[in-house]
């Protein structure tokens, strides 16, 4: 059996090293000065749209006056928009934008080719199989 911290800490590296390559390539792309953290949550948005504000907390496991704080300067930056849910109107709602959307496009891309650079040492078959585990988990 394998040692969890050893898994623990092979995993943070892995996150830490995305992290430091992504940063590098996305800063031509972040001409609105989204930031990481705008765009973790703009990317969490886009695959739970539309959103209650208190499921996108859940999901980014942040503090709820932070991300407010957050979801606020993405609406100013064009990338969110904010409506009142239709079955509870004390409940906002968020979806992404056409500015946001494209924005998020352009994350994905780079995180393609970030993940692409650094799984380079892996086989086809290695690739495959650490999808497979990574959906398994």
């Amino acid at each position: 059996m394998q040692d969890p911290y050893e898994v623990a800490y092979l995993v943070d590296r892995f996150m830490r090293r995305i992290s430091a390559n992504f940063h590098d390539k996305a800063l031509a792309v972040d001409t609105d000065r989204v930031g990481p953290f705008g765009g973790m949550i703009l990317l969490t948005l886009s695959d739970i749209q539309p959103a209650p504000i208190s499921l996108l907390v859940a999901q980014m496991g942040r503090d709820k006056s932070q991300m407010t704080r957050a979801i606020s300067s993405l609406e100013k930056k064009g990338m969110i928009e904010r409506r009142t849910c239709e079955e509870d109107a004390r409940v906002s709602v968020l979806e992404l934008t056409s500015k946001g959307t494209s924005f998020v496009g352009d994350i994905k891309s780079i995180l393609s080719i970030v993940i692409d650079e650094i799984l380079t040492p892996l086989s086809t078959k290695e690739r495959q199989s650490l999808i497979e585990a990574l959906r398994k988990i």
